[in-house]
């Protein structure tokens, strides 16, 4: 008998500049976390807007969490910035996406147990600069 492990989840935090201020990110707020929101399924269990950070006049940093099953980081690192790139829809123009940061790390056990995943990942992997990952886009079947 072949004892298949289930994928792992990873939790992905991405950073990603908007411009136009505090009072522009206000007006799209609500439309960026409904369709964060629309986008749970089987693969992302949870997207949310974690923070928001101003950056002096004319820009807020805002920081959105994913949690995703995937094989590996980059998978993970590619599900997440769909996820992204999708709630952003037609405003992406008001994203500074050269400017995005990433940092992923193994979901705590807690958020994947009870799917029958194994804990094969341990402990956090440092901030990651995954500019190649982040720039391309993910396959049709992730979509």
């Amino acid at each position: 008998m072949i004892v298949r492990r289930g994928r792992p989840y990873f939790r992905v935090s991405i950073e990603v500049p908007h411009t136009g201020g505090l009072r522009a990110w206000g007006a799209a707020a609500g439309t960026f976390e409904r369709w964060l929101a629309a986008q749970l399924s089987p693969i992302v269990s949870e997207a949310r807007v974690e923070s928001e950070t101003r950056r002096g006049r004319d820009s807020v940093r805002v920081r959105i969490a994913v949690t995703t099953r995937a094989a590996d980081l980059g998978q993970a690192a590619v599900i997440a910035w769909d996820v992204f790139r999708t709630a952003a829809g037609e405003d992406i123009a008001a994203w500074d996406t050269g400017a995005a940061t990433a940092m992923i790390e193994a979901a705590p056990l807690a958020a994947w147990a009870s799917h029958g995943g194994s804990r094969r990942y341990r402990g956090s992997y440092p901030r990651t600069v995954l500019a190649a990952a982040l720039s391309r886009a993910p396959p049709a079947a992730w979509r």
